[in-house]
């Protein structure tokens, strides 16, 4: 059996740290910017829709 050696054993440790610190980050956003734009979105394309409707009744 192979034994790492302590530089590669550093190097995956060092790995895994910083992917579980990046994890987190991703994680712990708070994620109002993404639902502020998609509420804006689909206001707009409400107010798309009603302006079809409108025009379309008269």
């Amino acid at each position: 059996m192979d034994i790492l050696t302590f530089s590669e054993l550093m190097t995956g440790i060092l790995s895994l740290l910083g992917t579980g610190i990046l994890l987190l980050q991703a994680t712990s956003r708070a994620p109002k910017a993404l639902h502020d734009e998609i509420a804006l979105s689909v206001e707009r394309s409400i107010a798309l829709i009603d302006t079809c409707k409108d025009s379309r009744v008269r």
